[in-house]
């Protein structure tokens, strides 16, 4: 019987790093990994063991592009259907497990075709176009968010695979009864609101500076402007271009400062840290306000949204916080609810074609 998985995931890390999460588990499971993804995507920087086998295929987006475009990825996704066919007739793998995006589809279906079982990840609230062609075929689907798709036997709410070393993280009821003078704020925007973040919310603490310690993350080749701007108001705050120890910085924080893309609220959920959320204003379906407006219906987050009151929202949500520390300890317990904590065992549970018993216990 063969052990070979295909895992289908490219484009942004939302895609990406469940899929790396997971696949990562598969591996000290003695399972094969065989990755589709694109040439040009993030997973040829992410994936970095050895053992996951990596195969391009020749797939682009074709919602909200030009006319041109539109006929091209038409084309390239039939291509890449054929070139799907080919790549799993030469593996044979037991399953495909797409995790959105659009080299998602033509995987899914060409593994459909091949009569194999179909499965998906959904990471967002709102599903992508992928994914909801996707869900036509699967033998199951999975949701980060409840009510993603429509209720169904086979959709089943697992939250987003993360690594195991957020689960030690100091829970709430320990953290937010420490008694310290300065509130430790962690600010990150990611790929897609560093540049916005660098510019905008340095002045939004200059009337908090003798209360606060700042790390903020700010992107390749930014860190002296953003240094500047804090020592322009004296505020105490380390300024970093990237950290490959996101838990060690959840650990530090009180409060987190960040966009709302699901495998962030993924990671502020288990670490159960109170947040201030702005959702990317570009994102496809407006997906991160929506994933924002999940936590802050069940009071475990604000929101200060990216508009020309942005920088007045946020102080005052700043202001609100640092003067009233028993809420962001109510806010950081809410969030620790919201998700399922066993993620990559719901998921690993409910794919019966892994015939051997996993013990796992990473999420």
């Amino acid at each position: 019987m063969t052990k070979k998985i295909m895992i289908v995931s490219s484009g942004t890390g939302g895609h990406v790093i469940p899929a790396l999460n997971i696949s990562e588990l598969l591996l000290s499971k003695g399972y094969e990994i065989i990755w589709i993804g694109t040439k040009n995507g993030i997973e040829n920087r992410l994936i970095k063991n050895n053992k996951i086998k990596l195969f391009h295929i020749t797939s682009t987006g074709i919602r909200g592009k030009n006319v041109f475009d539109k006929v091209k990825g038409i084309l390239n996704f039939v291509k890449s259907i054929f070139q799907s066919i080919r790549i799993i007739s030469k593996n044979r793998p037991l399953f495909v497990f797409g995790f959105g995006g659009y080299v998602s589809t033509s995987v899914s279906l060409a593994g459909f075709l091949y009569r194999l079982p179909i499965y998906a990840h959904e990471s967002n609230s709102i599903p992508g176009s992928a994914n909801k062609l996707n869900n036509l075929i699967t033998k199951k689907t999975f949701q980060t968010f409840p009510n993603t798709f429509p209720k169904q036997s086979k959709v089943i709410l697992s939250g987003n695979p993360l690594k195991k070393n957020f689960k030690n993280i100091t829970c709430p009821d320990e953290k937010y009864q420490q008694n310290r003078h300065k509130t430790n704020i962690l600010i990150f925007g990611g790929s897609q609101g560093a540049k916005f973040f660098n510019e905008n919310i340095p002045a939004s603490f200059s009337r908090f500076s003798n209360s606060i310690h700042i790390i903020h993350i700010c992107g390749v080749n930014n860190k002296n402007k953003v240094e500047e701007q804090y020592k322009k108001f004296n505020i105490d705050a380390e300024v970093i271009e990237f950290s490959y120890e996101m838990d060690i910085l959840y650990e530090w924080s009180d409060l987190i400062i960040s966009r709302s893309g699901s495998m962030t609220l993924s990671e502020i959920s288990i670490s159960g840290r109170a947040s201030i959320l702005i959702p990317y204003l570009y994102a496809t379906d407006n997906h991160q306000w929506n994933n924002a407006k999940y936590l802050c219906k069940n009071h475990a987050a604000l929101m200060a949204e990216e508009n020309y009151e942005f920088r007045e929202n946020l102080e005052r949500s700043i202001k609100r916080l640092l003067l009233n520390k028993n809420e962001l300890h109510i806010m950081a317990n809410n969030v620790k609810s919201l998700f399922p904590f066993d993620s990559s065992d719901i998921i690993l549970k409910n794919i019966p074609e892994l015939h051997e018993k996993l013990h796992n216990t990473s999420s």
